[in-house]
């Protein structure tokens, strides 16, 4: 029966995205029938590793439009407390916030191959404890949320030298824990990549083009500028996209 239920649950989600309703979100039966949780996940969670081909288009457009700028590699004045706590889920204006839920478990719940969340009993299914997650960055496949760590894809020193110092706190609040800029990926990527931009930093080339539409969307979203060098490393990247 839950597995049933499951195929169900699953089946409608893709009707409705492609409906159109990418919005909305379903509860996964296999995994509140287990008595640990009832994670929730996009109806469209493929749009989180493998971009549609409106995404591309709509971000060789954004591409082409943005604002080119130099930027400086390291602010001295920067300082992740200049983002607010960390993971916090008192920001404004983006999805997940004020849902009771820290932002770190949000991603982790958003970004897991479905049906396979777990989350701590008494943490009204918000803190996960298990799970399976496919890096967007290598590829490769994981299983502990210990190995797994947020990226931010506009990493925040690089959008704090790119205009962000000037934000309003609540901005940069909302910035810092706005699921459109952010991606459970493994440790090892997340570290290397730190707070390099896209000429200085590339993952596995399958996933290039996951990584250059989801740049461009949170670059654009956030008006931040990019410089020459991440104008042709994006190029490069889009090119490689599926026809």
């Amino acid at each position: 029966m839950k597995k049933k239920l499951a195929v169900v649950a699953m089946a409608l989600a893709a009707v409705l995205s492609a409906a159109g309703c990418e919005g909305i979100e379903f509860v996964d039966p296999a995994a509140s029938a287990s008595g640990t949780s009832a994670a929730q996940v996009p109806a469209d969670p493929g749009s989180v590793a493998k971009p549609s081909k409106t995404s591309i288009a709509q971000a060789k457009r954004s591409l082409s439009a943005i604002t080119i700028k130099t930027i400086p590699g390291k602010d001295p004045s920067y300082d992740r407390d200049k983002f607010g706590d960390a993971w916090s889920d008192a920001a404004k204006g983006v999805t997940y916030a004020g849902n009771g839920c820290d932002t770190r478990n949000d991603i982790l719940r958003r970004d897991a191959v479905k049906g396979t969340v777990r989350t701590r009993n008494g943490s009204s299914g918000c803190k996960v404890t298990a799970g399976t997650w496919v890096s967007p960055y290598n590829g490769a496949k994981y299983t502990s949320t210990r190995k797994i760590q947020i990226d931010h894809i506009v990493p925040l020193g690089r959008a704090w030298a790119s205009g962000a110092k000037r934000w309003s706190a609540a901005r940069r609040l909302a910035f810092a824990n706005d699921p459109d800029n952010l991606l459970a990926v493994d440790g090892s990527s997340n570290q290397s990549k730190s707070d390099k931009g896209p000429s200085a930093w590339r993952p596995a080339k399958p996933y290039q083009c996951v990584y250059a539409v989801r740049y461009l969307r949170s670059a654009t979203k956030y008006q931040l500028p990019i410089t020459s060098a991440d104008k042709s490393a994006l190029t490069s990247m889009l090119n490689g996209c599926p026809k």
